[in-house]
């Protein structure tokens, strides 16, 4: 049956279907998490806490490589950082909701082509040829600013928290929840931010945006970037101009995606 035929009610109860499975698909990948603490705590969360990490040693190589700087007495981290928990519940509690939150990345993939068949039916024949592209790069970028997050951001962040210092009398031994929070927001919120070439085909294919509109404020554009950049991280110019770059790339992505969207449009009508 054609969803735009159905009534309203049909649609919520469509709807309700999916965000179920949607739920059970989460569900699923956070019980799996769970049954594997160790390997995602002690290999991936507490990774970037550690002087080993892969990113830091990539930064040697190319430093010694192309910067001819040698870095063998100077590390990014001195040593493996020191993290407390002060709350009695706080590892349970960082225990459940790291695993959801990682649920929700691993079923990502599951919970957009869930979202793909619930607006299939009302595609035309034309949309469907390219939907499933649209699934895939839904995906990819979601995975890419995930990616990005943990091997580049974070590093960069814990490092700039490890370093920076008032005087060297303090201490720095680091809340658990206070590190659990700067990588689930750091990750989190660029495999959100990721997404925005999407956005822009979407509110494109609605004419709520244009090409010529994205074109004639990218200098505006430029300095809202500027902002997500420096509120994304803890405001040094390091971690700023490295947040900034991908974010810039995807605006002239964006720019290129409304330009074909807007010459498909007015092919078809």
């Amino acid at each position: 049956m054609n969803k735009n035929k159905m009534p309203f009610w049909k649609h919520i109860e469509e709807l309700r279907k999916h965000i179920i499975h949607c739920l059970c698909a989460i569900i699923i990948a956070m019980i799996l998490l769970m049954n594997n603490k160790y390997i995602i705590f002690d290999y991936i969360i507490f990774g970037p806490a550690k002087t080993d990490f892969i990113t830091y040693r990539v930064f040697y190589k190319l430093a010694n490589s192309f910067l001819g700087i040698h870095l063998n007495s100077v590390s990014f981290l001195e040593k493996n950082l020191e993290i407390q928990n002060r709350q009695i519940f706080g590892q349970f509690n960082i225990y459940i909701w790291t695993c959801f939150i990682g649920g929700v990345i691993l079923s990502f993939p599951y919970v957009v082509y869930e979202f793909w068949k619930f607006i299939k039916p009302a595609l035309s024949d034309e949309e469907k040829k390219y939907s499933l592209w649209i699934l895939i790069m839904v995906t990819f970028l979601f995975l890419l600013g995930i990616f990005f997050g943990y091997f580049v951001l974070c590093p960069f962040l814990i490092h700039f928290g490890y370093s920076f210092r008032i005087s060297y009398i303090p201490k720095n031994i680091f809340d658990l929840s206070d590190y659990i929070s700067l990588i689930v927001h750091s990750v989190f919120s660029m495999g959100i931010i990721f997404l925005f070439p999407f956005l822009i085909f979407f509110l494109t294919k609605m004419e709520l945006i244009s090409y010529s509109f994205l074109k004639k404020y990218r200098k505006h554009a430029f300095l809202i970037l500027l902002v997500i950049a420096s509120a994304i991280t803890p405001g040094d110019i390091l971690s700023t101009i490295i947040v900034l770059i991908p974010l810039l790339i995807l605006y002239q992505v964006s720019v290129y995606i409304s330009f074909h969207t807007n010459h498909t449009n007015k092919k078809a009508s």
